[in-house]
């Protein structure tokens, strides 16, 4: 049988013996760790508290910060950006200046001692690919995988477009040698002379095809712009350049013609009178394709090219369609006679199908101006014009571009196939000629400058609450 021990003049506790007043010194002691160790948890509560309200108070300056955004910018073109300038030549002691305002509401028994701010992503870095990525994502969050379907079709239009059009140039270039080639050797050989059966339309095409595609070219817009200190020709501030998120490719370069055709304007819709016209050049999208300095130059050029592409088609239509094919030889023996050089009858020939292919394109492009459809590839019932009509075409072109084809392609169509070959770098710095253009026009605008846009950028603070705390912080609009 097991004994305790004995504790004379003492008190035993947990099998040890404790003489009077060891108790209170143990228990001293103890208390004096406890309070320590209470005291330790209490100031790394503290400090954490701190900590946290510092980083707190700059993520509520960074909400604060990104609410000021340029509301233009936002409600014409979808872009969401910090204008630096704020109205006038950048100041970043302005912005931080906004900063430590917002700092010191956050932390009010605290204060600012440093703010600083660096790294700004500016819309024109990378030659406007910081811009470029931020239109891509709109677009996609916007429309999805339907519009990408959509312009993969008018990628395939372009590219049989060109196709045909390719062979056109070759052809016309060589019959119409061929054609005066012998011209001449009949009028040396049999001293008779063929006229040149396209020579009107030839003469047609030295003017301006304005002209011969706008029923009344009073209404074409007389804008003009200096082309100097734009954005595409001037040394943008730079910045930390473009994030990465939509790199250039070809799929977002979709995204990218999608987001240029619905927020920029063009000849079409001001002349059909459903887009006013703005502070800058009207015609923008054929700004783009142009880079002229008026809209009607802008027009022409693209006028031109779409002519061209709906010659190269509608010459291949003619190729395939018999009777029209009958009917033009058929003139051309008529206008030969009878004529020992081979050769000559079918050199005419062309030169009517030639005649007839270009002012098929004229009716064309004259229903594309009025906003109507046109067909792209040609059925017997989609040909609008006569070979006498063709022949004759300054004083029957009154008449062309009447009728519609439903199922057809627009104006619109059209300059995205435009848009698709136009280098990358082009799009999106004359793109952002139009933007900072048409916002420095508006009233409290005139300071605008795209270059002074951003996005993105890093604030570091130094905050006294209690102690001297550090904090970073990177400011960013998420799309």
């Amino acid at each position: 049988m097991s004994r305790s021990p004995i504790c004379s003049n003492g008190k035993i506790v947990s099998g040890v013996c404790f003489k009077k007043g060891e108790v209170t010194v143990f228990v001293s002691f103890m208390l004096a760790v406890l309070l320590f160790f209470f005291q330790a948890c209490l100031t790394s509560a503290r400090m954490a508290y701190l900590r946290s309200q510092t980083q707190e108070a700059l993520e509520l300056a960074e909400y604060s910060i990104l609410s000021e955004y340029h509301r233009e910018l936002f409600e014409r073109y979808g872009l969401i950006y910090v204008e630096l300038g704020y109205g006038g030549s950048e100041d970043k002691g302005y912005l931080e200046q906004r900063l430590r305002g917002f700092l010191k509401m956050n932390v009010p028994n605290g204060s600012v001692r440093a703010v600083e701010s660096r790294n700004f992503a500016r819309a024109s870095d990378n030659r406007g690919m910081a811009y470029y990525e931020q239109a891509v994502a709109y677009m996609k969050q916007k429309t999805g995988a339907s519009l990408f379907q959509q312009l993969q079709a008018c990628e395939e239009w372009r590219r049989q477009a060109e196709e045909q059009s390719a062979e056109y140039e070759e052809t016309k270039s060589r019959e119409e040698k061929n054609l005066e080639e012998l011209r001449q050797r009949r009028e040396t050989e049999e001293q008779i002379h063929t006229p040149d059966p396209a020579a009107s339309i030839s003469s047609l095409k030295g003017g301006s095809i304005l002209h011969l595609l706008l029923p009344d070219t009073g209404g074409v817009s007389g804008k003009k712009i200096l082309l100097e200190n734009i954005p595409s020709k001037r040394n943008c501030l730079t910045g930390s350049g473009a994030r990465g998120i939509h790199r250039g490719n070809v799929g977002n370069d979709m995204f990218f013609h999608a987001y240029l055709l619905e927020h920029l304007g063009n000849a079409v819709d001001c002349l059909a009178g459903e887009a006013e016209g703005g502070p800058w050049l009207d015609y923008q999208i054929e700004y783009l394709i142009g880079g002229e300095d008026t809209d009607i130059a802008n027009l022409e050029a693209v006028c031109g090219r779409i002519l061209a592409i709906r010659e190269g088609m509608n010459y291949a239509y003619l190729q395939t369609d018999s009777a029209k094919k009958a009917e033009c030889e058929a003139l051309a023996i008529a206008m030969v006679g009878a004529t020992m050089i081979p050769g000559l009858v079918e050199a005419v020939k062309q030169a009517f199908m030639l005649a007839w292919a270009f002012a098929e394109s004229v009716a064309d492009v004259r229903t594309l101006l009025k906003g109507k459809k046109s067909a792209f590839w040609k059925g017997d019932g989609a040909w609008r014009t006569s070979l006498s009509g063709a022949l004759d075409l300054q004083n029957s072109v009154s008449g062309f571009g009447e009728g519609e084809d439903s199922g057809g392609l627009s104006y619109k169509d059209y300059l995205g196939m435009l848009l698709t070959p136009l280098g990358r770098e082009k799009k999106t710095m004359r793109s952002l000629d139009v933007i900072e253009g048409v916002i420095r026009r508006l009233p409290g605008c005139g300071g605008f400058y795209i270059d002074q846009c951003t996005d993105s950028f890093q604030v570091r603070t130094i905050i006294l609450n209690g102690k001297e705390w550090a904090a970073e912080r990177t400011f960013a609009y998420e799309w």
